[in-house]
Parts: C-alpha cells; structure tokens; sequence
C-alpha cells in the first residue's frame, strides 16, 4: 500500500522499485519509499505434498487393516478330550 503521505505521482504498479542488496525478497520504491516483500510466506507446495503422502499412507494402512479383518479367520483344531 502506498504512503497517504506520498507527494510523488506513483503507484504500486508504476512505482520505480529497486532490490534491497541485503535481503533480495525486500525491494523499495525510489520515490516513495513504498516496501514490498517478494516471497513473503514460504511455498506451500511442500507442506502439500507431506499432506498428500500422510493421507496416501493413512489410506494404505487403513485398507491393510480392513483385508486382515475381513479375511476368514483360520479356526486351530479343537483336541478331543479323553
């Protein structure tokens, strides 16, 4: 957002912005002093992808689980008593 204190005849899409040496997501307009922070947040892409694979894996486990439930359990030999 600009400065409401801002004389210069700017905007953010006309602003001449320039790349801070220290931190290069950080640029700043020459007339204005308007800041703006490239990558602000880190990507989400990798936290989407751990999503993806937990829920692929609950999924495994959780049709692994049902097969062992729904398979005929083997009854042992009853011994005869004598």
């Amino acid at each position: 957002m600009l400065n409401k204190d801002c004389h210069h005849d700017c905007n953010q899409s006309y602003c001449p912005f320039a790349q801070d040496n220290n931190n290069a997501n950080r640029y700043v307009c020459l007339k204005c002093g308007t800041e703006r922070e490239i990558n602000r947040y880190s990507s989400g892409f990798g936290s989407f992808l751990m999503l993806l694979l937990s829920l692929f894996i609950a999924f495994q486990l959780l049709v692994t689980y049902e097969r062992q439930n729904n398979q005929p359990q083997q009854e042992s030999p009853i011994s005869s008593q004598s």
